[in-house]
């Protein structure tokens, strides 16, 4: 959606964007630079790391300030941006209120009980995911577009184009003809976009727990003339059919889920997947992927940027979970720049 946001309200979240892109394009590379003067042969493991580098960075302004200024943009985009919705709530409601008879469907779910890990607070959102009612416009329309896409966040630096990573992992599917695609963890539906304009012709079903971000993805496929099925649902019980989907597509959610969680999604996902259909997940690499200092500043998300369990899925063996749930051909390995996305492809054997 395109939120009318007033002057003020803009000016503040652009700041945010140009800091943001700020510690990420000129305070964090000179970190890392003089890390690598310190430390030419860092420790391999994921504790071990993140010692090495407060250690030699203890005294490091560039280092101390990038920190502190991440830390400060993360809580200051909700400050800001749930204003802005607000000022605009009147334009915002308007196009979230779609017509119930157009195409596709959502789902919603009144009795659900979401799993613990819901409310753990991700990314520092006020009040969780569904801590606004317009939340699903406050993360995509404000937050999304004015300062993580110019700022960069996480594993993507800035100046990286979220959008076209999604692309890149959907087109790592090894087939054409998919029939039913599906995605748990869908959001807002960005990722259903890329899917969408990869496979026109299949139908795509997308799984969210999150009410305002499915609301929010309801109104996306209207606006934008695409047959999503949406349903709440939690992606390890989603009560679909055995062997109904022929694709499985999953984006940045499994840094997202503690690894029990992760191990019952990736059964449900086996499950809900016929013989001979595929599985295509794009995340973030692997501690052994990552150098050292980029580790550490993976790492220190878990307790300071609203990443509960980024530490853990750093050091998973995705390839091995996903065997382990029963798939086979297993392939990792990176796309781009400091290997994000971090592709895990496989595929469930013919019966």
């Amino acid at each position: 959606m395109d939120v009318p946001v007033s002057q003020r309200d803009r000016a503040g979240l652009e700041f945010l964007g140009s800091l943001q892109g700020y510690t990420g394009g000129v305070l964090q590379p000179a970190a890392a630079e003089r890390y690598a003067e310190l430390v030419p042969e860092p420790p391999r493991g994921l504790p071990e790391r993140r010692r090495s580098v407060d250690e030699a960075l203890a005294d490091h302004g560039p280092w101390l300030f990038d920190r502190l200024l991440t830390r400060y943009v993360a809580e200051e985009i909700y400050v800001r941006s749930i204003p802005a919705a607000e000022h605009a709530r009147a334009a915002i409601e308007e196009w979230l209120d779609v017509p119930s008879d157009a195409p596709g469907s959502l789902t919603l779910d009144p009795d659900l009980d979401p799993p613990a890990y819901h409310a753990a607070g991700f990314h520092l959102t006020t009040g969780g995911w569904d801590g606004h009612d317009l939340m699903g416009v406050v993360i995509s329309d404000l937050g999304y577009r004015y300062v993580l896409m110019p700022g960069g966040v996480g594993a993507v630096r800035a100046g990286e184009n979220l959008m076209d990573q999604r692309t890149q992992v959907i087109r790592e599917a090894p087939r054409r003809d998919y029939r039913r695609i599906l995605e748990p963890g869908c959001g807002n539906g960005r990722f259903a976009v890329a899917v969408s304009n990869e496979f026109p012709d299949a139908r795509y079903v997308g799984l969210e727990l999150s009410r305002t971000q499915l609301e929010y993805a309801r109104a996306r496929c209207v606006h934008e003339g695409r047959s999503w099925e949406l349903i709440q649902a939690a992606a390890e019980d989603t009560r679909l059919p055995d062997a109904s989907v022929d694709l499985v597509a999953i984006f940045t959610l499994f840094h997202e889920t503690p690894p029990k969680a992760t191990e019952a999604i990736l059964a449900e996902m086996f499950r809900v997947l016929e013989p001979g259909g595929d599985l295509v997940i794009g995340d973030i690499a692997p501690v052994e992927r990552n150098g050292a200092f980029r580790s550490a500043v993976l790492d220190w998300e878990t307790e300071n940027r609203g990443e509960p369990f980024m530490r853990s899925y750093l050091q998973l063996d995705m390839p091995s979970l996903v065997e382990r749930a029963g798939f086979t051909d297993v392939k990792a390995y990176g796309l781009g720049k400091g290997d994000y996305p971090w592709i895990v492809r496989a595929h469930k054997e013919e019966q």
